[in-house]
């Protein structure tokens, strides 16, 4: 078979674990055997999160947003393993997977809810793809779209990774490897500059 005709195919738990111990696929740390399922990968919970200041501002406009006032309607928190943060129903937090994860340049993903949390109205991404060659932790948007508040607690194995092969590409240039939750880069857009032009 050709590469060609790979790309695309989901890893299966065989394959995870061959790509895991060559070394060139990073996910750490595992610390279950059962973590690498059939298809995916379940990751969990760090200690970061990023909350909404509601009070702080009427609104969000892109086009006159600065880092600065980024940092008036969002705020980071760390919630140590032994503590919870509470997500309230229409609630919204930015957190970030437990697990640091680098992928090789013939692998993509995609994050997505562990059935497990779903079921209880637990969302947690809405921008659910992985780039070839993308490193760091993952940022979780976390929303609650249940009728009851949800703990949720650092460890807690939230998410499923999915990975796929795919057509090799040149190593990405990275602006930044984050360790944790990014916040909103709507700032950071270069179209606002020449829409304001």
């Amino acid at each position: 078979m050709s590469d060609a005709a790979k790309s695309g195919a989901v890893l299966t738990r065989k394959a995870l674990k061959l790509r895991l111990q060559q070394g060139d696929l990073v996910v750490a740390p595992i610390l279950d055997d059962k973590q690498i399922g059939d298809g995916s990968i379940d990751v969990s919970l760090g200690t970061q999160f990023i909350t909404n200041l509601r009070p702080n501002v009427g609104h969000i406009d892109p086009k006159e947003l600065t880092p600065e006032q980024v940092r008036k309607f969002q705020k980071l928190v760390v919630v140590p393993f032994k503590d919870c943060s509470v997500l309230h129903p229409g609630g919204f937090l930015l957190g970030a997977t437990l697990e640091f994860i680098a992928l090789p340049t013939d692998i993509c993903g995609f994050v997505l809810s562990r059935s497990s949390y779903g079921r209880a109205g637990l969302l947690i991404a809405t921008a659910t793809y992985i780039h070839p060659g993308w490193k760091g932790c993952l940022t979780l948007e976390l929303e609650n779209l249940g009728e009851v508040p949800i703990v949720l607690r650092p460890g807690s194995y939230v998410g499923q990774v999915v990975l796929m092969r795919a057509e090799p590409i040149s190593q990405p240039l990275l602006k930044s490897i984050p360790v944790g939750p990014a916040f909103s880069s709507l700032s950071e857009d270069p179209r606002w500059k020449k829409l304001r032009k």
